[in-house]
């Protein structure tokens, strides 16, 4: 009787660890507010017109840090929509995708091999690159502290910014004051 009583409680607490439905492939994606990267060209060429840089997030699917990364700061910073076009262009670039895009002279490039070409081999790894694919501001690799993340990229544009000649500032603290 001990027995099928163990047996019984062992299916009940396995089938209530399902309880959670399994994650599609594409949730290895950021969600749809925070673009992946699929044209690095055209985003460069848009770049270089507004003089704004480039903000790539890499990451993998099998990241935590780079699922909460995306989903705590980057996917609602997006989703504001203060951010692309007025202070930066932001992409994801998931290394998981094996799938070839533009590069930014508009040959194919596999997502890794580019994030590989800007030393990005530790994920979550967040770059900033100007129009001409220069890195403008230092990296951001993994997370030390996910509130004050959003502010570290704030330093960073501004960093950004000056080192592209750029005379455009914006607050460190998010929230404050976001008008260019």
């Amino acid at each position: 009787m001990r027995c099928y009583l163990g047996i019984f409680w062992l299916a009940v607490f396995a089938l209530t660890a399902c309880d959670h439905p399994a994650k599609a492939n594409s949730d290895a994606y950021p969600t749809s507010n925070l673009k992946e990267l699929t044209d690095l060209e055209q985003l460069a060429k848009q770049a270089r017109q507004q003089n704004l840089p480039i903000l790539l997030s890499v990451g993998a699917q099998w990241c935590a840090f780079c699922h909460q990364l995306r989903d705590e700061v980057l996917a609602p910073m997006a989703l504001g929509g203060d951010y692309e076009g007025r202070f930066m262009f932001m992409r994801y670039l998931s290394i998981d995708d094996h799938q070839p895009i533009k590069g930014i002279s508009g040959k194919p490039v596999i997502k890794h091999q580019l994030a590989e070409s800007y030393g990005a081999d530790l994920t979550p790894t967040v770059i900033f690159i100007d129009g001409n694919g220069k890195e403008v501001g230092d990296k951001i690799i993994g997370i030390s502290n996910i509130e004050l993340f959003s502010a570290l990229i704030h330093n960073r544009l501004n960093q950004a910014y000056k080192n592209m000649g750029n005379p455009l500032r914006i607050e460190v603290m998010p929230g404050q004051n976001l008008t260019p």
